[in-house]
């Protein structure tokens, strides 16, 4: 279930979020946050088919060659 809600946020925070793991904006950092947080790295379990950008959490792992 989405919900949409207003929240103040440090935008420092999220703009760094965005750069380091080349995030398209502030609803992808939340998203990868809150997941990340979680510990959910399986959403697939899930019953809603609508596709999910966010399935493979490995892939936003920042590297240690920096990219």
């Amino acid at each position: 279930m989405k919900k949409r809600v207003e929240i103040e946020i440090d935008d420092d925070l999220v703009q760094e979020a965005i750069r380091r793991f080349h995030l398209a904006d502030t609803r992808e950092a939340v998203h990868l946050a809150l997941r990340t947080l979680l510990g959910e790295s399986d959403p697939g379990d899930e019953q809603d088919d609508e596709y999910d950008e966010f399935s493979d959490l490995s892939a936003w792992q920042l590297r240690h060659d920096g990219s």
